[in-house]
């Protein structure tokens, strides 16, 4: 069996169309039963090393070589798609870019301190596929997002003091609130394991929702695409955003 299925890079115009009417799009059923059984498996053994708390593998080459993590990453069909849609999104092309891969485990107690982390990322496009989402307990840890809330900024001044701005304590801490109190409405996206949901990381503020600490939450993320090319800032904004996240 395959390990992916339903990625066409001929779709780009359709889910960009999808990301700029309602804020994101889906590939259903993109990774096969057999892809989500080799994520679980590696995933119960990244786990085993790291306990029951949560945790986050960013990329690293020496993590996630031969892991499922990078099969998807390597695939060319998807490559292809997160290259096309990212420099259509800008209106040119991009210099030679990585996909930054993420692995993100939230559970336990520790896990509770990860959710309602609202941010922008720092790439054009994230691409996001469930592999265990809660279907029991209180709460799934769904995806909360303010879907386009900003265009791609010109300026990468501009967008670091708009991020020091926003993802702060206080600011998340407040719309935390608000949203609990229902002052604002974010979009809620209920995530289906196998589907991959795009959306513009870097306009879109967003977060994870709370998810019941007896669960895991296991989602594998791929950023691709800097509207700044690559400069001091932004790659200074990653590693601090991949210190936190840890």
């Amino acid at each position: 069996m395959s390990f992916v299925a339903n990625i066409d890079p001929n779709a780009v115009s359709q889910l960009l169309e999808n990301i700029e009417s309602q804020g994101y799009a889906v590939l259903e059923n993109a990774v096969t039963a057999e892809g989500l059984a080799k994520f679980r498996h590696w995933i119960d053994e990244v786990s085993a090393n790291t306990g029951k708390g949560y945790h986050a593998i960013f990329g690293d080459v020496d993590k996630i070589d031969h892991t499922p993590l990078a099969e998807l990453r390597e695939n060319a069909d998807f490559r292809q798609l997160l290259r096309l849609m990212a420099e259509k999104s800008l209106g040119r092309a991009l210099d030679q870019q990585n996909i930054l891969a993420v692995l993100r485990c939230v559970q336990g107690e520790s896990g509770k301190k990860k959710s309602n982390t609202f941010h922008y990322d720092a790439s054009v496009i994230t691409a996001l596929l469930p592999i265990e989402i809660p279907q029991k307990g209180e709460a799934r840890g769904d995806l909360i997002l303010f879907p386009n809330l900003r265009p791609f900024r010109s300026s990468v001044v501009f967008n670091v003091l708009e991020k020091t701005l926003m993802q702060n304590g206080v600011s998340r801490t407040l719309l935390t609130q608000a949203v609990k109190r229902r002052l604002v409405k974010p979009m809620t996206l209920y995530l289906q394991p196998g589907n991959i949901y795009f959306f513009h990381g870097y306009r879109s503020f967003h977060a994870n929702g709370p998810c019941d600490p007896a669960f895991r939450r296991a989602t594998a993320l791929f950023h691709f695409g800097d509207p700044h090319d690559g400069s001091v800032l932004t790659r200074s904004i990653v590693k601090v955003n991949r210190l936190l996240a840890k």
